[in-house]
């Protein structure tokens, strides 16, 4: 049975009964209580009623894959290849397995992770079409060098394309992640085949928290936010999300390409939270002024008069400095 046709009836939610849904999708009531048991399994939570049937309490905003694909068409993108799954482990994973040969941009999308990962190997809460779990395979050649602000470039293209779309107050925090007043909103963690002789593919993974509700996030270990509590009701949908932003990661890797991290210098010091603030390292506690980063990507830290420049670890600002 098709589960993605079974969601498309309850997307709108409202009650429907199995008598219903099995007359609409043309199978038994039997085959419908079994699939709606496997998208309870998978992470979809059901309201039921007797009497009134089953439904998706708020209902769902599905991607669409026709609708992402007419978006990038307008904007002259095309992608190699194009996965969206119902559900995966990991998006990140699933590109890095596929060896078949592209020249281009491969995409992955999933309405849902059971295995998501951000850095250093952190879990990433990934419910059922709430958010936008989205991964980017492509070429990169050159030595290491050419990898060294790939993330933060990254990071420049969703906070640019997110204010873009009206997100208000988004800041980066080194080295790639989104955050709003204080709260992060997406992650994003880039992955590595190759070597420098023969070029890199590159596996560019992005979570962003689109419609994902206080109860829903409620095991997440930090403080977070969503697009949806940010900017209240939602201008567009997840699938237009989607386009936009797979649009603007795709821009920027072009830009990058040709000019490395010098051409998004100034767009990172747009949004750069940590400049100009108290910050400590977690590698050995060092802390110290940060003063933004430079052409590779390295933080730079005045740490008692003498400037470092850091290359990766986890910094926070000190506690007695509020952060944006």
């Amino acid at each position: 049975m098709d589960l993605v046709k079974l969601l498309g009836l309850l997307s709108d939610g409202e009650y429907h009964s199995g008598v219903e849904m099995g007359r609409s999708l043309g199978v038994s009531r039997t085959a419908v209580w079994k699939a709606l048991g496997k998208l309870e399994a998978d992470g979809v939570s059901l309201d039921i009623v007797k009497g009134r049937g089953y439904r998706i309490a708020g209902g769902l905003d599905l991607l669409s894959k026709d609708e992402i694909l007419r978006y990038l068409a307008s904007r002259s993108i095309h992608l190699d290849e194009f996965h969206l799954l119902q559900s995966v482990g990991s998006t990140n994973t699933y590109l890095m397995n596929d060896d078949s040969e592209v020249n281009g941009y491969s995409l992955c999308l999933a309405e849902r992770q059971t295995s998501g990962r951000g850095r250093r190997g952190r879990e990433w809460y990934s419910p059922y079409a709430k958010n936008l779990y989205l991964s980017m395979s492509f070429g990169l050649s050159g030595g290491g060098e050419v990898l060294e602000g790939l993330s933060l470039a990254l990071g420049v293209a969703v906070a640019g394309c997110l204010s873009d779309q009206g997100v208000k107050n988004i800041g980066l925090k080194w080295p790639n992640d989104i955050w709003v007043g204080g709260r992060k909103l997406a992650g994003i963690l880039v992955e590595l085949k190759g070597e420098a002789e023969f070029g890199w593919k590159v596996v560019a993974g992005l979570g962003i928290n689109v419609l994902m509700t206080e109860d829903e996030g409620g095991d997440i270990g930090q403080p977070w936010t969503s697009i949806g509590a940010v900017n209240g009701e939602q201008s567009i949908g997840r699938s237009i999300w989607a386009g936009v932003i797979i649009a603007r990661l795709i821009e920027t890797i072009e830009r990058y390409r040709t000019g490395g991290l010098d051409c998004l210098l100034a767009e990172w010091s747009r949004f750069d939270i940590l400049q100009g603030r108290e910050v400590v390292l977690s590698n050995g506690g060092l802390s110290g002024l940060c003063h933004g980063i430079d052409r590779k990507g390295r933080l730079l830290i005045d740490v008692d008069g003498e400037m470092r420049a850091i290359n990766a670890g986890e910094v926070s600002v000190r506690p007695n400095e509020s952060s944006d």
